[in-house]
Formats: structure tokens, sequence, C-alpha cells
């Protein structure tokens, strides 16, 4: 995953330079020249890192063996190597080629939030001493040898230690194939978003006359409360509708627009974690002020708004679709290759399996308000949309104005307000996705 995750990372960065070429190759806003080598570069250079996707997202088939009872059948089977099968009476062992259709296994939720906070904060307080004594021989050494391990654990992290967290309450079973395609698929969604935000959005809003010279001008302000939230909700919607297939409840919507959001996610917060390395002596606070702050804000905020989008999705196409149709016919075959079961390797014991009774999940309150607290979400795609992106302008919009407000204050005051606006909008988020969680989780339209 984390492979598929570099691949993406350079496929973002590459479409950028393709669309630039196409409509603004000097990067200066406006529109014009176009610079048809650059398109050429580009399209060969990415080449290479599309077919290493398509190579590493394969389809992985599992040979399925089935002992069939037949008169004149055998009751011994080489099945490999060291392995034979021996049967009490005649069979025929019938071979198959079936899509491994394995359940998710997730890490454990406590390990990898652990692992989060405890390597960002190991990471920081090894950082340190480059704040003090700056780069020295022995310095740089820490610097050179943490920055990796640091990298990994900051952008990567939390995205799983809440994809765990919430398919461990979600209550639905997932394969491992799907599960990495929703992933996949909200970081697809980044390459067209990037483009709206980069090459699109620059050229509108020059276009209608306004500068985005500063951080505080409203050109740059409407690329926070507009371009962002339009175009990345509706890039992550558009990647949930490409899951449709799948959909077949509102819960079930919820939470493959979360993990698209997640994916999201997962590939912008890469970029922001690297950036926090330019600091060089200074990224011991940087790193680890962004990362915890995106761990518990950014991220969750991105699957509770493309969660809302999915659920919206999932009840418009529950009501469009007809009932399944019931057949009177058994189908003993399909449901002896649906049926799965995980076995200890060492003792031979069967962990789980796919008609085992599932124990039943208890939600925090930390994580769910009661069912009566739950927020009615919306229950048409277009609503369902409206509500995400407005979510999100809020998000950008309100950090952004206030930065303008305070941009004549002093420093500290400065850095103090945006930081308590942050912790409130964090607060909030936690406040309302509870709420949200509780008609979700709580749905008895599973």
């Amino acid at each position: 995953m984390l492979g598929l995750v570099g691949l993406l990372f350079l496929i973002t960065n590459m479409a950028p330079l393709y669309l630039a070429g196409l409509l603004d190759a000097d990067f200066n806003g406006t529109l014009g020249p176009t610079n048809p080598w650059m398109m050429i570069v580009t399209s060969f250079c990415s080449v290479p890192v599309l077919a290493l996707m398509a190579f590493l997202r394969r389809p992985k088939l599992t040979h399925l063996v089935r002992a069939v009872p037949h008169p004149q059948g055998g009751t011994v089977f080489k099945m490999g190597v060291e392995d034979v099968l021996h049967s009490t009476q005649p069979i025929q062992a019938v071979h198959h080629l079936v899509h491994d259709s394995a359940p998710l296994e997730m890490p454990s939720r406590k390990a990898l939030w652990l692992l989060f906070f405890g390597g960002v904060a190991a990471s920081s307080i090894c950082l340190f001493p480059l704040l003090i004594f700056g780069f020295t021989p022995l310095t740089a050494v820490v610097f050179v040898l943490i920055v990796l391990p640091a990298f990994l654990i900051g952008f990567s992290t939390p995205v799983f230690a809440w994809w765990a967290t919430l398919t461990h309450y979600f209550g639905l079973q997932t394969s491992r194939r799907l599960a990495e395609w929703m992933l996949i698929a909200g970081m697809l969604s980044t390459v067209p978003a990037i483009m709206i935000n980069s090459n699109i959005s620059p050229i509108l809003i020059d276009a209608l006359g306004l500068s985005m010279a500063s951080e505080t001008s409203l050109g740059y302000g409407l690329i926070l409360m507009v371009s962002a939230p339009v175009g990345e909700e509706i890039c992550k919607a558009a990647a949930v509708l490409a899951l449709a297939r799948f959909i077949d409840s509102p819960r079930r919507g919820f939470q493959i627009g979360f993990t698209v959001g997640l994916g999201f996610a997962l590939l912008e917060n890469m970029t922001y974690i690297l950036g926090t390395f330019g600091a060089l002596e200074a990224s011991s606070i940087s790193f680890g002020f962004t990362s915890i702050l995106r761990g518990i804000g950014s991220i969750p905020g991105h699957g509770v708004w493309t969660g809302i989008s999915g659920y919206a999705i999932g009840c418009h196409l529950t009501l469009r679709r007809p009932a399944p149709l019931i057949s009177l016919e058994p189908r003993a075959t399909t449901q002896e290759v649906k049926q799965w079961m995980l076995v200890d390797k060492k003792t031979g014991e069967v962990v789980s399996a796919s008609n085992a009774p599932k124990p039943p999940v208890m939600i925090p309150r930390w994580l769910c308000s009661p069912y009566e607290q739950g927020l009615q979400l919306p229950t048409t795609p277009i609503a369902g949309l409206a509500l995400a992106i407005f979510g999100h302008a809020m998000w950008n919009g309100s950090s952004w104005a206030l930065m303008v407000l305070t941009d004549s204050l002093h420093v500290a005051v400065q850095v103090f307000l945006i930081l308590g606006w942050i912790v409130v909008l964090i607060a909030s988020l936690w406040l309302i996705s509870r709420r949200i969680l509780a008609s979700v989780l709580l749905d008895s339209r599973i």
C-alpha cells in the first residue's frame, strides 16, 4: 500500500505539469502559453509509473480445491510438495481459480495509535537538538537517520489508525481487495483535484481580475474557500460513485465514502509532512505540530465529509435498485465458494469463519452519541455533496478569515489565536462526527 502511495504521489505531481503545458506553461496564473514538449515529457515519464501501478494492482487469484464425493474417485491426493489430502471416502479433487476474497485484517487500533503518537513524540525529541545546536556533524547524522521513519509514521499511521478504528465499528464484512480499492480510489481522486486547484482555478481567478500574490489576498482565499472544497469533494464523490456496485446500504455508502476520504487525506498528508522537514533546524516543531494537528483534525475531516456524500449516495442507490428476486433453486455451489475461514498456521485451529456468529460491537461514547442525538443526514446525492462542501468550506474559510483579521497583530498573538481556533474546529468536528456516526452506525438499514 505504501508503495502505491509513492507511485500515486509521483502521478499527482506530474499531472499539473501536463495540464500546465496545455493551459499555462509559464505558471503565472494566466491562460497561455502552451508547451507541447512539457506535455510529451510528462506523458513519457508517467508511462513507467502507470505500468508499475498496474503490475502492483494485478488481480490476485486463489487456488480453490473442492473435494467432491465420487464413486470412482480416490482417497489420497498429493496437494503440493509436502501436503497430502486423505479422505475416508472416494472423492474427486476439483480445482478452481477464483479472485482472492480474503477478509480485511487490520492491525490493532491501540497499537496504531500508540505507534503514531509515540513515533511522532520520539521523532520530535530526536530532532530537537537540531533546534538548539543547529547543524553539526552529530545532529546532521541524527537528522538523516530520523527523517525517513518519522516521515512514514507521520503521514501514514494516523490514516491507518482511523481506518482500523472505523472498520471495527462499522460491523460490515469487507474483503481486503475492496478495502484497498476504496483507499486507492481516494488517492486517485487527488489527481483531478490538484489540477483544479493548481491549474484551472488560478486562471479563472485571474480572469476575474483578482490577485493571488499573498496568503491574505482574496484570490488566495477563493482557492481555499471555493476551489478546494468544491473541487475536492466532487472528485471524492466521483470516486465513491466509481465503487457504486459495492454499495448495498447507506451504512456501506458511508463506509466507502469515509475510506475514500482517508485515501485522499493519505496522499495530501504525505505532501504536508514532507514539507515540514524543509524547516531544517525547526523540523522538530514543524513535524510534531503538523503531524498531530492533521492526524486528529484534517484526516478525520476528509473522512467525515466524504462519508456524508457516500451515505447520501448509498440511500439513493438503495432506493433505486429493485429488490432481489427470490429463487427457489438451491445454490449450493455459490454458497460453498463464498464461505471462508481464517486458520492459525501453527496450530491449525479455525480463528474465525464467514458463517460464525459475530459478537455485538459496543461503540464507545467518545466516538458515537446515543441514537436519539443523531443528526439526520441528507438522503439525496446533491444534498449530501452540498453538505460535504459546506463543511469543508467552513473549515478552510474560517481559518483563512482569521488569518486575514489577525494579519496586523503581533506574531505571538496571531499564532495564539490561530491555534485556539484550530482547537475549536477540531472539537466541533468531534462533536458533530459523534452525532453523525450515531445516525450511521445505529441505523437499522444496514
